[in-house]
């Protein structure tokens, strides 16, 4: 516009026409007019915000909206609202028209991608009114507190193998034996525990000429009496850094212990970004205080391979560890501890899926 105006007035000078002079003028007040309303349509407009303080990575939230025109005789128009917080937090709204002294109310659904923790969310008040001709944009800091968890993420490593423990394992002080779900009924088979006997319908079936039924249940597995979580970030020759892994390491981690709380089983948690001071998880208190740890946990960039060490000589027992580097490069440290268990962050594709298509 500001480009036609210039040439028209330009024109119309060379070839003293009146005309394109005034056409040109004309062009050159429409801009200034344009960015003049522009400027005052986002003037004084303000937000306020209602939604959650504490979410978690991955979950649909909602936010209330509402914005206020303050002003007493101009209307404002256009508006298109944008919320940047914690977590990746970005989401945002149309408002087509609020009234002078009035207010606007709205709703914004959003679903935060990554874990994080702040204070305040950011508005971002944008509009194009009138014309196009320019973007104009207002931005406020509005107090929200907000706390978004990881995403949790079960490792299969805590899943797998859970029936495949020898008579010698089951006879060991550390473990439990727990009853794993129903599958199913099937034919008796010799070396069944009579307990497993389903009577009812083993009479059934012996009525009509079939033989006795027993429950098949899945395996049972052997749940620890205390776990000691380990969660490092120590990487020998040469191990290549990369965030992506330590947030899905955190992830792994954080579905870990709520994982084993959900089974009843006490956790000690032990960190190097918390250096090395250990948690006693035994119940949800002690459970959302390392929730919130997380949120806002900051890779350690200098743990060395006699830290570990130290810790894994302190604990005895069922000891799991977790990191973001590649196993290979320190799973060394684990050979002559008994018990241990590594999760092994590489299995995971970005999304926190595993390799192979198999989603955790």
């Amino acid at each position: 516009m500001i480009g036609a105006a210039v040439a028209l007035a330009a024109a119309g000078l060379l070839r003293v026409d009146g005309v394109l002079i005034a056409l040109g003028l004309a062009a050159a007040i429409l801009a200034g007019l344009a960015w003049a309303v522009g400027r005052w349509n986002l003037r004084r407009i303000d937000v306020a915000l209602e939604g959650p303080p504490v979410a978690q990575a991955g979950e649909e939230l909602r936010f209330a909206i509402r914005v206020t025109n303050p002003r007493r005789l101009i209307d404002a128009f256009a508006l298109r609202l944008q919320l940047i917080g914690p977590g990746g937090l970005d989401e945002s709204c149309s408002l087509p028209w609020v009234a002078a002294g009035s207010d606007a109310a709205g709703e914004v659904r959003a679903v935060i991608p990554d874990r994080g923790a702040g204070d305040s969310v950011e508005a971002r008040i944008t509009s194009i009114f009138p014309c196009g001709l320019f973007r104009f944009e207002r931005r406020l800091r509005i107090p929200h507190g907000m706390l978004i968890l990881p995403r949790p993420v079960v490792p299969p490593e805590l899943l797998e193998g859970a029936g495949s423990r020898n008579a010698g394992d089951r006879r060991r002080p550390g473990y439990r034996e727990t009853m794993g779900e129903l599958r199913g009924l099937r034919d008796y088979r010799p070396g069944d525990p009579a307990k497993l006997i389903a009577w009812p319908s083993s009479l059934r079936s012996t009525a009509q000429g079939g033989g006795v039924l027993v429950r098949e249940m899945d395996p049972p597995g052997f749940q620890p009496e205390r776990v000691v979580l380990i969660f490092h970030s120590y990487g020998a020759d040469g191990a290549l850094i990369r965030p992506d892994r330590f947030e899905r390491a955190v992830s792994l981690a954080w579905g870990s212990v709520r994982h084993l709380q959900s089974k009843r089983v006490p956790v000690v948690w032990i960190a190097d970004f918390e250096e090395w001071v250990p948690r006693e998880i035994d119940g949800r208190t002690a459970l959302g205080q390392l929730g919130e740890a997380l949120a806002r946990a900051k890779r350690s960039k200098g743990t060395e391979a006699h830290e570990v060490e130290a810790r894994l000589a302190d604990f005895r027992g069922e000891v799991l560890l977790v990191s973001d580097m590649p196993p290979s490069s320190w799973c060394r440290l684990t050979a002559e501890v008994p018990g241990s268990k590594v999760i092994d962050v590489t299995r995971y594709e970005k999304g926190l899926s595993l390799k192979g298509g198999t989603h955790a």
